[in-house]
């Protein structure tokens, strides 16, 4: 085999080398393209649980707790039961959600405890039904300090998902560029390396 076949047969292998090189390039980008897509997506997601579902739901917790504490539910039932609605549509976790429970099963019972103890007549079995208020209200205000303190986990849980994705991200963002770097310079070298090894024209020696 001629110097001029095996010229040839370098400058393809060189071409070769350097669109698969191309190739790993293409597919590096749409590899981040689509990875940096799907972080920004999740940071998005617990921003908006972060205010929807949490800081939204703290300011329920506090509003029912104020409720409690003014001992009114025959008079604030309604507006009781509207946050009790309104807290129950907001994402709520497995441990949140037996809480939860728990405390509008209690605010029922206040309900009716409150509406015998209005009609009752007799002063001793209004101060029986009295205590047992007093009772449930000291579980349900000690629930609602679990719900609030599970709105605190959670959103410090939250913010160390984002940390974490924006972690990677930044990682990922940095091995990209190192990597496009390498394959840059790499790309040169087997260009260079493929003008080098063309065989040179023939000086014609009349000319000296």
């Amino acid at each position: 085999m001629n110097n001029v076949n095996m010229d040839f047969l370098n400058a393809i292998q060189h071409k070769g080398k350097i669109a698969l090189l191309l190739l790993v390039v293409i597919f590096l980008e749409l590899f981040c393209s689509s990875t940096y897509t799907t972080s920004i997506t999740k940071i998005g997601e617990s921003f908006k649980e972060a205010y929807s579902d949490r800081i939204i739901a703290q300011d329920y917790i506090y509003k029912m707790a104020g409720i409690l504490h003014r001992k009114n539910l025959s008079n604030e039932h309604l507006q009781m039961k509207a946050l009790l609605l309104a807290y129950e549509k907001t994402q709520l976790t497995a441990e949140e959600r037996k809480v939860f429970g728990a405390f509008r099963n209690n605010m029922f019972v206040m309900m009716q405890l409150e509406y015998k103890i209005a009609n009752k007549e007799r002063k001793a079995m209004s101060e029986i039904l009295k205590l047992n208020e007093n009772e449930i209200q000291k579980k349900s205000l000690k629930q609602l300090d679990q719900l609030s303190l599970i709105q605190v986990n959670r959103m410090k849980d939250l913010n160390e998902t984002s940390q974490k994705t924006v972690s990677f991200s930044s990682l990922l963002n940095q091995f990209d560029w190192a990597l496009l770097i390498v394959i840059g310079l790499t790309i040169q070298v087997l260009i260079f390396s493929s003008n080098s090894t063309r065989p040179k024209k023939p000086q014609n020696q009349f000319l000296n």
